[in-house]
């Protein structure tokens, strides 16, 4: 069954990754959360998609400048230790983007490694799957060293074909245009982002994938799986 994953949470209904988009992805039977992730300046990993707070919250501000707090405050953002502990609980696979370029380097894999492997028991003790994805190889080199799952994502069909990575998340554009790739793509799992429309998600339905990323987890979930959760 290919798992649906809530892109910042059910984004199209609720403010991107917040708990409410989040919670709300649950509600309506996501498998899984995506989300982005920075680093303040204390040094927090916040889910923030942007550098800055413009497009969110309508007043500029760099986000390697700001406080977690202040993000909290100004952008209802949520921590991804918080969001790491509502994933346990609910018992959700997390998807986690390392955002490159950015002036910490290689220091958010560092953070965001230190914060799983702080919650490592209670993450095998849920039964979840947390990924470091990235378009970054070198990002994700650092994570596989500490022998964390990791996947590759891809904006285009030549770095599909090229990737050497086991797991990749490909672009639902680049599929359409380039259906061959299923056939020659030579990785164990494929994930496809951002996939919203009833077209897309019914072409995908039957393909060998294993995961959608999308902002609309409900209509996601009716389509693929036939389950029904209310109202879109």
């Amino acid at each position: 069954m290919v798992k649906i994953f809530a892109h910042r949470g059910f984004s199209h209904k609720y403010p991107e990754m917040t708990r409410i988009a989040y919670q709300a992805a649950i509600d309506v039977g996501a498998d899984g959360f995506e989300c982005d992730v920075r680093l303040t300046k204390d040094k927090k990993v916040i889910c923030f998609h942007d550098g800055n707070t413009m497009r969110i919250t309508g007043s500029y501000g760099l986000v390697s400048k700001m406080s977690a707090q202040e993000l909290i405050d100004k952008a209802s953002a949520i921590t991804l230790e918080e969001l790491l502990i509502l994933a346990i609980e609910a018992k959700k696979d997390l998807l986690i983007e390392t955002k490159h370029p950015v002036v910490s380097g290689g220091a958010i894999e560092r953070a965001v490694i230190d914060l799983i492997n702080h919650y490592q028991g209670a993450i095998e003790r849920s039964g979840i799957e947390v990924v470091i994805i990235s378009f970054s190889y070198l990002a994700l080199r650092r994570v596989k060293a500490r022998g964390i799952k990791t996947a590759k994502v891809v904006r285009y069909g030549l770095g599909a074909l090229i990737s050497r990575s086991k797991d990749i998340a490909l672009n639902i554009k680049t599929l359409r245009r380039y259906p061959f790739l299923f056939r020659v793509i030579r990785a164990e799992r494929i994930y496809v982002w951002t996939v919203n429309s009833k077209d897309d998600l019914k072409w995908l339905k039957n393909r060998e994938i294993y995961g959608v990323i999308t902002d609309r987890p409900k209509r996601a979930r009716r389509i693929i799986s036939g389950r029904k959760f209310g109202h879109e």
